[in-house]
């Protein structure tokens, strides 16, 4: 068994890392943690840990020597994007230490993900159908019903948590660090107060939209659901095509005004856990009127989201899970963006013109030949939130620390993920 010395970053804002420690100390490991402000303490608390409370130039050079002097032979981080993070995958390399990317599951819902150096772009998951076939032969089908329960309260509780000691004190104890997030948490916790304060007007419109959509007594329009993602999420902003959200959707309508059938909809669904700052339903409702489609595109914020994919046509995303479920659920999906389960067989793969008009739908069995594939590499069950969720994660998390799968390996060139960036870059049409 692999020799383990463990140090660990940032991770999610709950009690997951300090449970990966102590299970990963019952099996012998060694473990260090490096913390970067008074958030990392919260969860970590009352273990001790060092610190990093420097200007991040020196960042590099300090995780160059940690390393050495404390024979770190693996890096466990939430995210590859987080630019301390990014650095550190780097240092490892050269300090030939391992690195795990720990981030919530690609299948949904109670799995993680753990693999080595990077996530979609950069993941080293295989995406030919033939060794998806291989990896899935013998392995059992995978169960993507709902184990663990979950509280939305309990995730607001920690996320103040972890950010409030920062606001209150950062500037004294670590005035060098900067949240990885694109806005300063209290103007976050502005937008969660306002979108608390117009919830129940926006379960009204939500209802009303999906009607729309989902009639009883008559057949469902044919639409294509777009499903937003979180504007700041590195997903976005290092895994798509600009690295914006907003040019992406608004390139989107252009295309469908330009090139989907003149009976088609399209549909953009608001992340559930949006903050109400981006401001997603004037934007794209500016973005339809100017090409000419403003009745042909809606925005809902809420709804039923299986069965609105369910219904849809076909399913737009940049990288979003939900473009894995729909993909389980055997819709036809188009990923703009760097995805894991972007793979022939998988998702259509011609262009985003020919999505409107014949969108393909995955290949019988692959959906379930891709969910063993996954999760004999990258997926482990458990969660980052409830005591059995940690507990069964953090134990499912070493143990593939430990043993990592042999069919990882890093690719010699990553694949063009932002194939259809050229698409979008395309003159816009002209408004009737």
């Amino acid at each position: 068994m692999h020799r383990l010395t463990l140090l660990i970053l940032q991770g999610p804002a709950s009690p997951f890392l300090k449970e990966v420690a102590r299970e990963a100390e019952a099996l012998g490991a060694r473990v260090f943690k490096i913390n970067f402000c008074l958030g990392d303490t919260v969860f970590w608390w009352p273990r001790k840990a060092d610190w990093f409370a420097g200007p991040s130039e020196d960042w590099p050079g300090f995780l160059h020597d940690y390393l050495r002097r404390n024979d770190i032979t693996d890096i466990l981080m939430l995210g590859d994007g987080r630019p301390k993070h990014a650095a550190a995958v780097e240092a490892a390399r050269e300090a030939g230490a391992r690195v795990h990317i720990l981030e919530h599951g690609y299948l949904r819902p109670d799995w993680l993900t753990i693999e080595p150096e990077g996530m979609s772009g950069r993941s080293w998951f295989p995406r030919d159908a033939s060794a998806l076939r291989a990896l899935a032969d013998g392995m059992p089908a995978v169960d993507l019903r709902s184990h663990f329960s979950s509280s939305f309260l309990t995730y607001a509780l920690y996320d103040l948590a972890y950010h409030i000691p920062n606001v209150l004190l950062g500037w004294l104890l670590h005035p060098h660090y900067r949240t990885h997030g694109p806005v300063h948490p209290a103007v976050e916790y502005a937008g969660w107060i306002r979108k608390g304060l117009t919830s129940r007007r926006r379960r009204r419109q939500a209802q009303e939209v999906q009607r729309g959509y989902l009639p009883k007594e008559t057949s469902p329009p044919r639409y294509f659901l777009f499903p937003l993602q979180l504007p700041g999420d590195y997903q976005i902003r290092i895994h798509a095509p600009f690295g914006d959200h907003f040019e992406i959707v608004a390139a989107t309508i252009a295309s469908f005004a330009r090139e989907a059938p003149l009976e088609a909809r399209l549909l953009f669904k608001i992340h559930p856990i949006d903050n109400g700052l981006s401001g997603w339903t004037g934007f794209i409702a500016g973005e339809a009127k100017r090409y000419g489609v403003d009745n042909r595109v809606d925005v809902i914020d809420g709804g039923d989201l299986e069965k609105l994919i369910t219904s849809a046509a076909g399913i737009v995303t940049v990288n979003s899970t939900v473009g894995l479920s729909a993909v389980m659920a055997g819709k036809p999906v188009i990923t703009l963006g760097a995805a894991i389960y972007d793979i022939a067989g998988v998702t259509h793969q011609d262009s985003l013109a020919s999505f409107w008009r014949a969108p393909q739908a995955p290949q019988a069995g692959m959906p379930q030949v891709l969910a063993k594939a996954l999760v004999a590499t990258t997926q482990v069950r458990g969660g980052f939130l409830g005591a059995e969720a940690i507990a069964i994660g953090a134990r499912n998390v070493v143990e593939r620390i430990l043993e990592p799968s042999p069919a990882l390996e890093r690719p010699s060139a990553i694949a063009n993920a932002y194939r259809y960036q050229p698409e979008l870059e395309r003159a816009p049409v002209t408004a009737p």
